[in-house]
């Protein structure tokens, strides 16, 4: 199963939980449009997504079209 992780940055110590957790909805997100399961597993200072798929990269989410 393919991983992606996204790490908090360090700017705010405060804030690092809440913008982790922001990076890390943003991205499984976008994985959700090209897998029908995705897990976040988080750690201190990173998150884990583990989402199915062929262990390729994920590439860019394709633009809607308008209907």
């Amino acid at each position: 199963m393919p991983v992606v992780t996204v790490r908090a940055g360090n700017k705010q110590r405060s804030g690092e939980f809440d913008a982790l957790v922001r990076k890390a909805t943003e991205k499984a997100s976008d994985l959700l449009e090209q897998s029908d399961r995705v897990l976040v597993v988080y750690g201190k200072s990173s998150a884990s997504i583990y989402y199915e798929g062929d262990g390729a990269p994920p590439g860019p989410v394709p633009a809607a079209r308008p209907s």
